[in-house]
């Protein structure tokens, strides 16, 4: 087993069948970094590996796993978001083609340079799988609103009826 490169050929013979794994932290993931909250720890361990697949294409597949802190969009409290994602992927070289793909394969496009960047690769995957909203499973809101009984103010559709009849609240009639 081989720790996680910076980049590397996924078409040279010595990076075939190699598992490579690894922890990596906020200085190799930026994207994360700056969308993690502030103060917390955000830790990835990732396991991946080449190899050739069925029909002769290069497959990267492997476990992403860490816990990223987030906000909780309810309660507006800190909240750890742990997730453990299991890509598989087949590699597409620079201008490749799709042609031959199945439509749920999922594919990664390499760099113009030919190179797999797995830390970039790892930090997409994450991203991908973000949470749209992140939210405790059983909280409460931060604030509920506060409404009493007949407190509405005017109607934006009374005040639009006056405006088409052509008056308004504040035209002045000659």
């Amino acid at each position: 087993m081989s720790r996680i490169p910076v980049s590397l050929d996924p078409w040279q013979p010595r990076a075939r069948h190699l598992e490579f794994e690894g922890d990596l932290g906020p200085d190799d993931l930026p994207r994360l970094r700056a969308d993690a909250l502030p103060g917390h720890p955000l830790r990835v361990r990732a396991k991946f590996l080449l190899e050739r697949g069925s029909l002769d294409e290069m497959r990267l597949s492997g476990v992403i796993s860490g816990e990223l802190w987030q906000t909780c969009q309810r309660c507006l409290q800190p909240m750890a978001w742990e997730f453990r994602l299991e890509p598989d992927a087949v590699l597409l070289p620079p201008e490749g083609t799709r042609a031959g793909l199945s439509e749920g394969d999922d594919f990664v496009e390499l760099e113009a340079d030919g190179l797999l960047r797995p830390a970039a690769w790892i930090e997409e995957e994450i991203l991908l799988a973000w949470p749209l909203v992140p939210r405790h499973a059983d909280c409460e809101p931060a604030a509920r609103p506060e409404f009493t009984e007949g407190e509405r103010g005017d109607n934006p559709f009374a005040v639009l009826e006056q405006l088409k009849k052509g008056g308004g609240p504040d035209r002045d009639d000659p």
